[in-house]
């Protein structure tokens, strides 16, 4: 997908899908990883992978991971006297996972970064369908929707914020993550965000 050198990359399996842009929130408690955020300390700018775990744990590895992953940036870490980590990381870029290394001591990998075509799609189409998925979801919880959602006017930035933002299941965001190209990423929210629509006015108004 890319044409750019391979490297190897520390690697952090979790049960979630992140992508670029998407601010992510820590709690590091394994020796493994707390070894990793050990090695990161100190550097100007840390970096590792975080792959969606798509069968198994996340906890004591034996898992099955995607091949598709996001590279995080630490920008707040602090670690605790008892030796567990709370960090914040923001996701930079994706990356295609090309083979995994012996995880000694922490899950490795060597990495690519992953190529987006851009090919268009109807990109304030799919905003519009997040925010009145947004607006009602919240409003059957009390609360309102903001004026602003912090959208970058950077239109590849502003689909990954979307993507990140849409409140899909963990197997369909994998899906808009892996997509290739813009139109393709686009079509698929379309198609999610359509689906909770659906879900929203079959299950009727706000409590």
């Amino acid at each position: 997908m890319s044409s750019s050198p391979a490297t190897e990359m520390a690697m952090f399996p979790l049960g979630s899908t992140v992508f670029p842009h998407q601010v992510v929130p820590l709690h590091v408690f394994e020796p493994r990883y707390r070894m990793l955020m050990q090695d990161l300390a100190g550097r100007d700018h840390p970096e590792f992978g975080i792959v969606l775990i798509e069968r198994g744990h996340e906890v004591g590895g034996g898992d099955a991971r995607a091949t598709v992953a996001t590279v995080v940036e630490v920008i707040e870490s602090e670690e605790f006297p008892d030796g567990r980590w709370g960090l914040v990381a923001v996701g930079r870029r994706r990356i295609d996972v090309i083979e995994w290394l012996p995880e000694d001591p922490y899950p490795r990998a060597i990495v690519r970064d992953r190529s987006r075509r851009d090919d268009g799609g109807a990109l304030d189409e799919v905003e519009s369908s997040l925010r009145r998925v947004l607006t009602e979801t919240l409003a059957r919880h009390g609360e309102a929707m903001p004026d602003e959602l912090g959208f970058s006017t950077d239109p590849h930035d502003r689909l990954d914020q979307i993507a990140a933002l849409a409140p899909t299941t963990t197997f369909d965001r994998q899906r808009v993550l892996e997509a290739t190209t813009t139109s393709e990423q686009i079509g698929l929210l379309r198609e999610q965000l359509d689906d909770l629509q659906m879900i929203l006015d079959a299950t009727g108004g706000a409590d």
